[in-house]
């Protein structure tokens, strides 16, 4: 009668560290899971945090030109530019057409 308990005990002991062990192997699965998760987060942040900062840049750069395009200097580089306006006290060169 004592062996029969004493193989009940070592039935219901190798069921607890059966599930122990399969509890345990799901957390460590789990732990690399998330950590090969959360390196490629920290690598997509940097990449965002790269990406506004090129955006920040850029939108800067958009505020100076729009500050530009509103005052008379725009006006006269574009004048002189697209259609050749020039003060009446001005002297124009032309380069001769190499023909």
């Amino acid at each position: 009668m004592r062996t029969g308990k004493r193989k009940k005990r070592r039935t219901g002991l190798y069921l607890v560290m059966l599930v122990v062990g399969i509890f345990l192997s799901t957390l460590v699965v789990q732990g690399i899971s998330l950590r090969a998760n959360c390196q490629k987060l920290a690598a997509e942040q940097s990449q965002l945090q790269e990406k506004k900062e090129s955006l920040q840049k850029e939108q800067q750069e958009i505020k100076e030109k729009a500050q530009y395009m509103k005052t008379d200097k725009y006006i006269e580089d574009i004048a002189r530019e697209k259609f050749g306006l020039v003060y009446e006290d001005e002297i124009i060169f032309k380069a001769a057409d190499s023909e």
